[in-house]
């Protein structure tokens, strides 16, 4: 009993001084870079915001709905650095199906969007808004 306690103490120590790290891993299996940076949103809320762009992007609409354009306009209004942005550019390649390529890129067009094109050859490392 004496050990557990010893290894929980150490454990929130640990965590507490700062001393584990955990790595996010972009698509491409790149490590996002320095120690502790989070992005301001994750997948699951980018793809949850896109949700609403599905028929745009799959050819059954011809414009986004208002939906759509907020949804956009919410996930690239989190991003305030270059790299926030490439982030936004890796979940964008991995959470929207590309089921017209041509599509994808006139989102920031059709919704009043500042956001660059982004297809899936896109290099997010030079991508930037």
């Amino acid at each position: 009993m004496c050990a557990s306690l010893k290894f929980l103490a150490m454990l929130i120590f640990l965590i507490a001084s700062g001393l584990t790290q955990v790595s996010i891993v972009s698509a491409n299996g790149d490590f996002s870079g320095s120690r502790g940076y989070m992005p301001p949103f994750s997948e699951s809320e980018v793809e949850w915001s896109l949700a609403p762009c599905r028929p745009f992007l799959g050819g059954t609409r011809p414009d986004p709905t208002p939906a759509c354009c907020e949804g956009i306009g919410d996930v690239v209004g989190l991003t305030k650095t270059k790299r926030d942005e490439q982030e936004l550019c890796v979940c964008l390649k991995k959470v929207i199906p590309l089921g017209d390529p041509k599509r994808l890129p006139l989102l920031g067009d059709k919704c009043s969007t500042k956001i660059a094109p982004i297809d899936g050859g896109t290099d997010c490392s030079k991508w930037q808004r």
